[in-house]
């Protein structure tokens, strides 16, 4: 199977920005000093980039499995293997510290943790539909939409991926014309459409569409532009996240994947931090804090060289997400993988994708 360094390449961008965005949300509720950096919230959109990637992704790489009856259960436990041993451990981390630091205790119920495991949307005390893991939120979408995946991959390609859109865009249909209950009304949201745009993609490429350089160059232009200009957030609170950061964001990977625009030696050093762009997006916060916090304790002033502060955090992060990657992540979903018997098609490592996200 191709491997495309593309989508590789994008998410380890679309992980990097969003840890930069969230440096200054830190920024701002630590210090009150967001205002010392540009507006860098455009950098949540790497979590639209990566719904899309997703669904290109799940196309790409389920070619073995279309039409197959033992499809279903080999798609499903080659997800579950990649997701949730390093989202587990992260969950457990921070509800042991939850339950160890002073005045943290409350911080999630009984319920909240229960469900963070099991990728269910449900509230925390504060009231915040969020997991423990703040930015996991983003898998309560992605375990849905494997779950459709799964229940029509055993069709052929092109049928399933019909289906799929289909249950997605009657759920997000009912989202809009009803009040659901949750967990409904949280998985049911206009950006399940951004699965759909990254499947349509993904039929394009295995169709043999492919652009010009020129033209693929013009679509993330195009792209960036316009997710840069979107009205964010009046456009996100008002459920057209999925308009104004989800189609540029299908035009990026459009033009990145179908006109190849990474296949240059000079991306390959970002293909390492793409496989690991799951663990940055998961533990991002940790190196964030602390360097905000450490700066605190020090009395340091970080509103004097805030760019200074942000290097050192996401150079925290990217090093973090690295060894956490290199360590456990990899060899985990390796041996998973050999046990379980379902190891990977030929390639799809390097186009896998992991959910990253975070609704702010």
């Amino acid at each position: 199977m191709q491997t495309i360094l593309g989508i590789q390449v994008l998410r380890a961008l679309a992980a990097t920005a969003v840890a930069v965005s969230h440096f200054q949300f830190d920024l701002q509720r630590s210090f009150g000093l967001g205002a010392a950096l540009p507006p860098l919230g455009f950098g949540n959109a790497g979590v639209d980039l990566f719904f899309v990637i997703s669904g290109f992704v799940m196309v790409y790489a389920s070619e073995p499995l279309f039409g197959r009856r033992a499809g279903a259960r080999r798609f499903f436990v080659r997800r579950l293997i990649r997701i949730v041993p390093i989202y587990w451990l992260v969950t457990t981390l921070y509800v042991v510290l939850a339950f160890t630091l002073p005045g943290r205790s409350g911080t999630y119920s009984a319920g909240s943790i229960v469900a963070s495991y099991l990728f269910v949307p449900y509230p925390r005390p504060d009231g915040i539909m969020q997991p423990v893991v703040g930015q996991g939120w983003t898998l309560n979408y992605e375990m849905l939409f494997y779950a459709v995946f799964a229940l029509a991959i055993a069709a052929p390609r092109g049928r399933a991926v019909a289906r799929v859109a289909l249950a997605l865009g009657a759920a997000v249909v009912l989202g809009a014309l009803f009040r659901l209950p949750e967990p409904l009304a949280f998985w049911f949201d206009p950006m399940l459409l951004e699965f759909v745009f990254g499947m349509g993609l993904g039929l394009l490429w295995r169709a043999g569409v492919r652009l010009p350089r020129a033209a693929g160059l013009l679509l993330v232009l195009a792209g960036v532009a316009l997710a840069w200009l979107a009205p964010w957030p009046s456009w996100g609170y008002s459920g057209l996240r999925f308009l104004a950061w989800g189609v540029p964001a299908a035009m990026v990977v459009a033009g990145v994947a179908l006109a190849d625009l990474a296949a240059a030696p000079r991306w390959r050093s970002l293909v390492l931090l793409g496989e690991a762009s799951y663990a940055l997006y998961l533990l991002h916060s940790i190196p964030v804090r602390a360097v905000l916090q450490g700066a605190a304790w020090a009395k340091l002033d970080v509103g004097a060289a805030p760019w200074l502060y942000l290097g050192l955090a996401i150079a925290g992060a990217i090093a973090l997400a690295l060894a956490v990657h290199l360590a456990f992540e990899r060899p985990v979903t390796r041996a998973l993988r050999r046990i379980a018997g379902s190891e990977s098609p030929r390639g799809e490592r390097a186009v896998a994708i992991d959910p990253a996200r975070t609704k702010t």
